[in-house]
């Protein structure tokens, strides 16, 4: 007999499927880059034809379209002005022939994606000297427009938004440029990125693919510990078509600055960037690289080329992950689910076939031996099942009904549950 928590969830699900965009897109996580952080530090939105073209030669050359990425995306980098007619131009300067940028990524395989605003201006000049005007007064030009290009991929963020001394509503604002995209009869992946501030995940599915779901991710510590910990509960939200948006992968560090193209400075630890991965594959985040991804160091390939974990992120049931519990670190006699004052989490996923992937994250400047007792996932309460390391590649040399790993300082070790039927 269905528990009340499973109708429950089920009925989430399918309200999430009845409302979500309809454009038939993001029925898993989107995957691939953006130029946030590959020219210099983050921020600086700086993006050129030349780097453009190089990133998706790369991104064929080193195996990352192989995996399943194929966005190449612009962040707030690439317009410029609007001409005599209202219509949103790229910059000559940087795009002297923007459509040939476009079927240049195109001839690779791969999709092209942009920016815009949804206020009168976006957030930044990207070192120029005037404003970039954003979508505001043009959602349905700017969308004919994008569709004219073949763009596939429309990230509208949430800048510049107090229009006559008003706020403008985002609620408003989103559905009127994901009516304008679907108008166009093309379809474009719809990103909503107002920041989380008006709880999306609990609405934006009838508009956008996906949303972001806090603040910006930067390259520190601290900014990708917060971000997992502001997601905590929100696994229920996403549903194939609409997903919740942790933001870019900051994945082997960010640019240095011009004069050193394809240099990382990284802001975390190799341990770091390995639990960013995982913890966006297991609350089945996009998976979009902002790093310079021409120059592929050992933790950027053994994460972002990692089949496995891709496979988690990617898994067809379209679950989304959450915590299901603590472990108290140095007291392994005490396990308390859905504690909050424990430094080493236990997280899940569900996944297709009755499978689960589980991942054991210490929080803590220490390392502690973790376990993930099997009794956390549903249906599993006194059964046994085989385990796999995910990240190692790696099966387990028996049954089992927990696991237990020593957890890194900032670490994170992940598996795969396979209940024994």
């Amino acid at each position: 007999m269905m528990t009340w928590h499973a109708l429950l969830g089920l009925v989430l699900v399918l309200v999430h499927h009845a409302s979500a965009v309809n454009n038939g897109l993001g029925l898993t996580p989107p995957m691939g880059w953006n130029t946030w952080c590959t020219q210099g530090h983050c921020g600086l939105d700086v993006c050129n034809d030349e780097e453009v073209r190089a990133v998706a030669d790369a991104m064929v050359d080193n195996g990352m379209k192989a995996a399943g990425y194929q966005y190449i995306n612009m962040d707030d980098c690439w317009a410029d002005k609007r001409d005599s007619n209202g219509a949103i131009m790229a910059d000559p300067a940087r795009f002297p022939n923007f459509t040939d940028t476009i079927r240049y990524v195109n001839s690779k395989g791969l999709k092209f994606g942009l920016y815009t605003d949804s206020g009168i201006y976006t957030c930044s000049t990207g070192t120029r000297p005037h404003k970039i005007p954003g979508s505001y007064g043009h959602y349905e030009q700017d969308a004919n427009t994008y569709a004219s290009w073949n763009v596939e991929y429309v990230k509208m963020d949430w800048c510049n938004t107090k229009v006559n001394g008003s706020e403008l509503d985002p609620h408003k604002q989103y559905s009127q440029m994901s009516a304008a995209l679907n108008a166009t009869g093309k379809p474009i992946f719809f990103n909503s990125c107002e920041w989380g501030v008006d709880n999306p995940w609990e609405w934006m599915h009838s508009y956008a693919n996906s949303w972001r779901s806090g603040p910006d991710h930067h390259d520190d510590w601290g900014s990708t510990s917060k971000i997992i910990e502001h997601n905590i509960g929100l696994g229920k939200y996403a549903a194939p078509g609409g997903w919740n948006d942790l933001d870019f992968l900051m994945t082997g560090g960010q640019g240095c600055d011009f004069t050193k193209p394809g240099k990382h400075c990284p802001g975390m630890t190799d341990t770091e960037y390995k639990t960013e991965f995982i913890m966006w594959c297991i609350m089945a985040s996009p998976l979009l690289v902002a790093t310079d991804i021409r120059n592929m160091t050992d933790i950027m390939k053994s994460t972002l080329l990692n089949t496995e974990l891709i496979a988690v992120n990617q898994d067809k049931l379209g679950k989304g992950g959450d915590k299901v519990g603590d472990w108290h670190c140095g007291s392994p006699d005490r396990l308390h689910a859905r504690s909050s004052d424990s430094k080493c989490q236990l997280w899940a996923k569900e996944l297709s076939n009755g499978t689960f992937a589980i991942a054991l994250y210490n929080t803590d400047d220490h390392a502690h031996g973790i376990t993930f007792n099997f009794n956390l996932l549903p249906g599993m309460g006194g059964k046994v099942a085989h385990v796999r390391d995910l990240y190692n590649h790696k099966d387990m040399d028996k049954t089992m009904s927990s696991v237990t790993a020593q957890v890194d300082p900032h670490g994170t070790e992940v598996y795969k549950v396979i209940p024994v039927v």
